[in-house]
């Protein structure tokens, strides 16, 4: 059975998700300490609230270093939640500008939309629902059963990816296109909530880490 490490930095919703863990049947423990990731052998990083604030608690606790060496070295695999997944990208333009933890190259940007008719909420808080991109659906992971699936969002600021190839799925707001998950080897990000989506969100955490 795959262990599963949900960094517990200070800054995350880790209860309801540890929860949908266990009804996977997976081992779940929590870790704030670069020491407990040596055993780990899936990282998930969730994230609620702001960009800033999250990067200084990851810094504070002498974890950005050792999530780069985790899934940049050691080849380990990293699934990011919501801010979790905005964490990953090299840097943020939420309410300044703040270096990210740069795994995966891209930039954290407010939603924003040209059409002034049809003006988006922020936040975005709603069900969507997320297609995949073609080259994606039947590559790697078994996607194919996901797509056109609804999904639970609560976000304010989407990725802006610097390789179009490390996207693997998005919704759609308006004419707006929202990045929902990417993708680059063994590292991947959920803008949504899996844990949080009903039964193919936890089908969809299922897959992830049993074939990532």
């Amino acid at each position: 059975m795959i262990n599963i490490s949900i960094l517990n930095y200070g800054c995350g919703n880790i209860l309801s998700l540890r929860r949908a863990l266990i009804e996977l049947d997976f081992n779940v423990n929590f870790c704030n300490d670069p020491k407990d990731l040596t055993n780990s052998e899936f990282l998930i990083l969730p994230g609620v609230g702001g960009f800033e604030n999250a990067m200084k608690l990851l810094e504070e606790k002498n974890l950005t270093q050792s999530i780069q060496e985790y899934c940049l070295i050691k080849k380990k695999p990293i699934l990011g939640i919501c801010l979790g997944m905005q964490l990953l990208l090299t840097e943020s333009y939420e309410m300044g500008h703040h270096k990210g933890l740069n795994i995966i190259g891209g930039k954290n940007i407010l939603i924003k939309s040209n059409d002034k008719k049809n003006k988006l909420r922020v936040p975005h808080i709603d069900w969507e629902e997320i297609v995949f991109e073609k080259n994606f659906i039947k590559k790697e992971l078994n996607f194919e059963k996901f797509n056109k699936k609804s999904f639970y969002f609560v976000h304010s600021y989407i990725a802006s990816l610097e390789k179009t190839d490390h996207l693997v799925a998005s919704c759609q707001l308006n004419e707006l296109k929202i990045p929902s998950i990417i993708k680059s080897d063994n590292i991947i990000g959920c803008q949504f909530h899996p844990e949080k989506s009903g039964v193919y969100g936890l089908m969809l955490l299922k897959e992830i880490i049993k074939k990532i």
